[in-house]
């Protein structure tokens, strides 16, 4: 695939969490629509995943993937049922369709031959559990990234196998229509510098003086540019960006909400409650309780 195509330079995977989960077969998990992605690894036992009622029995060696928004059903058919599990939320999203799954044939469930996979899962588990360097998120994110290429690299596989008995072929001409529809085009650097920025400093108030300044163009020109690049406001952009720091703290600590609010420049923990539920569709309250896969919290879509 050519390296300028506008989609792949625009989609970016944000880690939330991770961690191994034990059930036994009395394990149920209830109807649930996610706000975030997952990607799990089984490590023993055998269940049942329903991906918006899309069964699937699973059992060692499977790499499940959930979409953003699915509405996921589990149980466990042993009493030993384990996985490790992979929250993240990714920079695109393609009205209800997701990228993974559309453009590049992510399965729902994949077949883990390839034993390097196991071990980026538990590159990521150990970097998150137990290293403190500064540097860990871009260990963690260089990790997720490898998970996602051997996925899309075995629905491509597929793919190439379908279109041998399919006259509708899958051309980059296809993707790049695509990519014109969906509005997306060619990065441009001066945007560029403004996001690299933005997500080193979430915490910071919006200084759209600043941003002007490291972008080198009038406010017009950087809220016009911007929504091209993105497709979100600078302060939209911000506010998610704020909120996806929110969610880590909330599953990673047991820290107060009104403090991770302060931490982050909201002075009102009840508007930070009410942003928070404008980009995850709940409350930090009951985001927080799903930290557990075995909690009873129902999301409802937005």
């Amino acid at each position: 695939m050519e390296e300028n195509h506008s989609l792949i330079y625009s989609l970016r995977f944000n880690f939330i969490y991770v961690d191994v989960y034990s059930f036994t077969r009395m394990w149920i998990y209830p109807t649930t629509v996610l706000p975030y992605g997952l990607l799990r690894y089984i490590l023993a036992g055998e269940g049942e995943f329903v991906l918006d009622g899309r069964r699937h029995n699973v059992k060692p060696n499977q790499v499940v993937y959930i979409p953003q928004g699915t509405t996921l059903d589990c149980k466990a058919f042993t009493d030993d049922f384990k996985f490790m599990s992979i929250r993240f939320v990714t920079t695109i999203q393609l009205k209800n369709n997701d990228f993974l799954s559309n453009y590049f044939n992510v399965l729902d469930v994949t077949e883990a031959e390839d034993e390097r996979v196991l071990s980026y899962f538990r590159e990521i588990y150990e970097t998150a559990s137990f290293n403190k360097s500064i540097g860990k998120m871009f260990k963690i994110r260089g990790y997720l990234e490898l998970i996602i290429a051997w996925l899309t690299e075995r629905g491509e596989k597929r793919q190439q196998s379908q279109l041998e008995l399919n006259s509708t072929a899958y051309t980059i001409e296809k993707l790049q229509q695509r990519a014109r529809k969906s509005g997306n085009v060619s990065r441009d650097p001066r945007i560029q510098a403004v996001e690299d920025y933005i997500v080193a400093h979430p915490k910071d108030p919006l200084d759209l003086k600043l941003l002007c300044s490291i972008a080198e163009v009038s406010e017009s020109s950087l809220r016009r540019l911007f929504k091209i690049q993105t497709g979100k406001s600078p302060g939209d952009y911000i506010k998610e960006l704020r909120m996806l720091t929110a969610s880590r703290e909330l599953l990673a600590s047991e820290r107060r909400i009104s403090d991770i609010a302060y931490d982050l420049g909201y002075n009102d923990p009840n508007y930070f409650t009410r942003t928070f539920h404008s980009v995850f569709g709940i409350s930090p309250q009951e985001y927080r309780k799903v930290s557990r896969e075995g909690s009873t919290v129902e999301f409802k879509r937005k």
